[in-house]
């Protein structure tokens, strides 16, 4: 039990920020910096595919509604 609460130097635990970490530090911020554009890109898209899809279906549905517009049918009551 005393291991878990034993007391650590400070010049212990230190952690040198040297050359390396700090490249790697630069490498993966700029890698979830490109992710996260590629998201938002993937996002917009979304969106505009979405909104197309939308007009394509409201476009077909008015041209169905022109088309029987034209040619009522005649429904025959017994």
């Amino acid at each position: 039990m005393n291991l878990i609460f034993s007391y650590v130097k400070y010049s212990e635990a230190s952690f040198p920020m040297t050359g390396q970490y700090t490249a790697l530090l630069l490498i993966t911020s700029f890698i979830w910096v490109l992710l996260w554009f590629g998201y938002r890109q993937n996002k917009i898209n979304d969106q505009i595919k979405k909104k197309e899809k939308e007009e394509r279906i409201n476009a077909k549905i008015q041209r169905r509604k022109k088309l029987e517009s034209l040619y009522p049918t005649n429904k025959k009551t017994a």
